[in-house]
């Protein structure tokens, strides 16, 4: 039951997150690009943090995979490094786009319990989202 709560959570904050954003009360066409910027620093930032916290459940749970001798147990998980950039876009309806810039590793540990636990790789991954009616959408 817990496993199935955790799948549902799991499949839910994506959804959230990609929902969330800033205030509505920020207008696009006042012409502040400082407010779109810092309304699209803290959207990366939440976005960044959600990321975490599903490392530390993955952490929790981690997958198996079959090794050369062994089950070895994996999860995904984000530094808190990250850069973003603004771009106008010329289009009214979606004035500017942010691009969020971060690192994710893939964490392989000697045991199920995912204490003993070294990074396998680093994938750079870019997420883009768009600014409309006043939130950041993906």
């Amino acid at each position: 039951m817990r496993r199935l709560a955790l799948l549902l959570l799991a499949l839910c904050v994506p959804l959230a997150a990609a929902q969330a954003g800033p205030p509505a009360s920020i207008d696009p066409d006042a012409g502040s690009s400082a407010a779109v910027k810092a309304s699209f620093d803290a959207f990366a930032r939440d976005w960044v943090a959600r990321a975490q916290a599903r490392g530390e459940r993955e952490r929790a749970n981690p997958r198996l995979t079959p090794g050369a001798r062994e089950l070895i147990a994996t999860y995904r998980e984000v530094g808190g490094d990250f850069e973003t950039e603004l771009q106008p876009t010329g289009r009214p309806d979606s004035p500017y786009v942010g691009v969020l810039r971060y690192s994710e590793q893939v964490m392989a540990c000697a045991d199920l319990h995912a204490s003993a636990c070294h990074p396998v790789s680093t994938v750079p991954v870019t997420e883009v989202f768009r600014f409309r009616e006043g939130r950041w959408v993906y």
